[in-house]
């Protein structure tokens, strides 16, 4: 299970997005039909068909599919997004829950957000992915009784609550998405995984994904250092099978 945030300036959603539409429109045109620009973004190109192609028999397929993710990760690079996240490794015979590990994953990610916004004296607010309502009410809550307890607020650069909005109306969800799915997902699945089973999760052309990539999603990362000097933040991975460090997930 992978989640995935991203910091964007706010300053550069405009130029983010139109990059974003263009590269959809250049790769994906059978998915980009409308006369209309600005309605490419409702044609989502969801990371879970990205890596469906990036294990796919045909070296076209492959090969199209990463030269998209090329265009992706240069528009993160350009556009100095910084990336958070956390990845969970399942240990065999134990299962995940993924409401509690979800809800853990928001808290975490506003707390390395909030010292973002702290080193660059600035504020922010948070968008996530929606997915049922209940569940999204219970993230926000979670994060409402924080920011509302009687000890003070422990966020209190970030102006409100998560909010949840549609992927097809945000550019930022959509790189969100294929970050995780198409980019974190594989990395994580080869080298904290592929030891012990083999198939469409662990499938070895998503090599070609981490020897390409690993060194340059490291350097996205958003790390700091707490009081005692340890670094944190960044992409953080739980691994119930092997017990591996969060540190060779982005080593070649």
């Amino acid at each position: 299970m992978a989640i995935i945030g991203l910091i964007v300036d706010t300053a550069q959603i405009p130029q983010t997005t139109d990059q974003l539409l263009h590269a959809k429109v250049n790769f994906f045109p059978q998915k980009c039909q409308s006369p209309k620009f600005l309605d490419h973004i409702r044609s989502e190109v969801k990371g879970g068909d990205l890596r469906a192609s990036l294990r796919s028999e045909s070296r076209n397929n492959r090969r199209h599919a990463i030269g998209y993710l090329d265009r992706i990760v240069r528009i993160l690079e350009q556009q100095r997004v910084s990336m958070i996240g956390r990845v969970w490794i399942k240990g065999i015979g134990q299962p995940l829950d993924p409401a509690a590990s979800y809800t853990y994953a928001i808290q975490d990610l506003a707390r390395h957000f909030q010292r973002f916004l702290d080193m660059h004296d600035s504020t922010g607010i948070v968008i996530c992915d929606s997915r049922m309502h209940n569940q999204d009410s219970q993230v926000s809550h979670s994060i409402f009784t924080q920011k509302h307890r009687a000890a003070g607020d422990p966020f209190p650069r970030i102006l409100e609550v998560p909010a949840f909005g549609s992927s097809g109306n945000h550019a930022g969800l959509q790189l969100a998405d294929v970050a995780a799915s198409a980019l974190i997902f594989p990395v994580a699945a080869r080298v904290y995984c592929a030891h012990q089973w083999s198939g469409g999760h662990t499938d070895i052309r998503f090599e070609a994904v981490r020897t390409r990539y690993a060194p340059r999603l490291s350097a996205l990362q958003f790390r700091h250092q707490d009081r005692t000097g340890k670094w944190q933040g960044g992409v953080v991975v739980s691994d119930k099978l092997r017990r591996l460090p969060t540190a060779r997930l982005f080593q070649l």
